[in-house]
């Protein structure tokens, strides 16, 4: 089977929900709040004061539909977790996995000044880091501990350093940093569990999130754009600029009804994770297969870093991928644009935007990364990782925020998507989703505060017998 998805990376959006939740305007914030976002008071050095709307986990006896207290969790069976290593020295640091004796150290992430990188991990694990201007020796040394996803490096606390040793901007950032940290602790007392963005800078999404209050509940959205039921011919198809349009392209081949009524259903509440069936119609997985063969294929990678670097790793992603762009043809456009009214977000979101579009925006690009096409041979598989990484210390920290995979074939023995560690109170093994062909899965990388959810940790299983895409 080949996943393609398509991934969004969504820093502001405009989100109308369907009409039982009524609809929100971008900068109307009041239309609709998640009822699990309980007020925070925050409490930092030098009198700094606020409140922050911190994201509840519901209890999980609620997920059956049952009064609070009725049911415990489970401790699931995999123990892995989010690890994120913050650099808060002046020097640029590298983080290594410590295998054990007489092995190598395993390069993880190179850190800028004041910033962070991550990966996933287990408790138990050893992490080093070195300063880049000398790699001879460890300047920090951290065993990951259970639910504790934050590990500092900080040579003021450690004496190495002076504050008087900082600049005037390595000194904004170094408190900023020091502020998030404590920050993280009053979240933590609240929430259960650390804070992984960087306080303030992450804002709330402005759109809210498909509600996921219990398991097999079920949500209904419409779109125009209905599914094809043919291919049209090679001189129909071809490449183009998308942009806002009013009606559906290439209509004579698609179903006859001008609406398409599809349904979201909870897969599991924590993390938010939905199916939806027959997303895709058989032409247009056709129209993708063919795509593909006509695609070179490449090694997938994985990032941790905050300097922008890919790596590969053959122990954790074996995958080989390529990527097809919204303009590839009017069929991929269509596809963008069923997947923005399942997000319940404006197309326009999607695609490079005109300069008198969305001018509450500060940028004109894309919000949603292109589609990517994925291939799995026997054997190959990707281990339980997040798709969200930690971004530098720009304005709103943008991350991703939701996923979308979309499955293209069926019948080979593995290859199922799992989520290790669903929130549940009967299973400690993973949720696994079997691939069916049209099938998509929505899941939220990100909690309803903004905050990175620890628990999307997810992985795609070896596949035994057969191919995957």
């Amino acid at each position: 089977m080949m996943i393609p998805s398509l991934l969004f990376l969504l820093a502001i959006a405009q989100h109308a929900f369907a009409e039982e939740l009524g609809t929100c305007e971008w900068n109307d914030q009041s239309c609709y709040q998640d009822p699990h976002l309980k007020e925070i008071k925050v409490t930092l050095e030098e009198n700094k004061n606020d409140t922050f709307l911190a994201y509840v986990t519901p209890d999980v006896s609620t997920f059956y539909q049952e009064n609070p207290g009725s049911r415990t969790s489970v401790e699931p069976q995999f123990s892995g977790q989010f690890g994120k290593f913050i650099n808060m020295s002046p020097y640029t640091l590298r983080v290594y996995w410590y295998p054990g004796p007489n092995r190598d150290d395993v390069y993880i992430a190179e850190i800028a000044p004041f910033n962070s990188a991550a990966t996933a991990t287990f408790p138990g694990h050893r992490f080093n880091a070195k300063a880049k201007y000398d790699l001879s020796k460890n300047v920090e040394e951290w065993t990951v501990v259970k639910d504790q996803l934050l590990y500092v490096h900080d040579p003021i606390e450690k004496g190495s350093i002076q504050v008087s040793d900082l600049k005037e901007d390595e000194l904004g950032l170094y408190t900023l940093q020091k502020d998030s940290l404590q920050f993280s602790e009053q979240y933590k007392i609240a929430t259960g569990r650390d804070y992984l963005s960087t306080y303030p800078l992450r804002p709330r999404p402005l759109h809210p999130q498909w509600p996921a209050d219990y398991f097999g509940q079920v949500h209904h959205f419409i779109t125009r754009e209905t599914h094809f039921t043919q291919l049209p011919p090679e001189e129909e198809l071809q490449r183009f600029k998308p942009e806002a349009k009013h009606e559906p392209m290439l209509q004579s081949y698609r179903e006859k009804d001008e609406l398409l009524n599809m349904t979201l259903k909870v897969l599991s509440c924590a993390p938010r994770v939905f199916e939806i069936q027959n997303f895709l119609s058989k032409a247009e997985i056709d129209h993708i297969m063919k795509l593909a063969t006509g695609m070179t294929l490449h090694e997938s990678s994985t990032k941790a870093g905050t300097q922008g670097e890919s790596r590969k790793d053959s122990s954790t992603r074996t995958s080989r991928n390529s990527w097809v762009q919204r303009g590839q043809s009017q069929i991929i456009d269509a596809i963008y644009r069923r997947a923005a009214d399942l997000m319940q977000l404006d197309e326009a979101y999607l695609r490079v935007r005109k300069e008198d579009e969305m001018p509450y925006l500060s940028s004109k690009t894309s919000n949603a990364e292109q589609l990517q096409l994925v291939h799995y041979d026997i054997g190959q598989q990707y281990t339980a990782h997040h798709d969200f990484s930690m971004p530098s210390l720009g304005v709103g920290q943008p991350m991703r925020f939701a996923t979308i995979l979309f499955y293209l074939n069926e019948g080979m023995e593995g290859g199922e998507t799992t989520f290790p560690r669903w929130k549940n109170a009967e299973d400690p093994s993973e949720l696994t989703v079997v691939p069916e062909v049209g099938k998509a899965i929505l899941f939220y990388d990100l909690l309803p505060d903004g905050n990175p959810d620890d628990l999307s940790q997810h992985s795609a299983k070896p596949v035994r017998k057969g191919e995957k895409w």
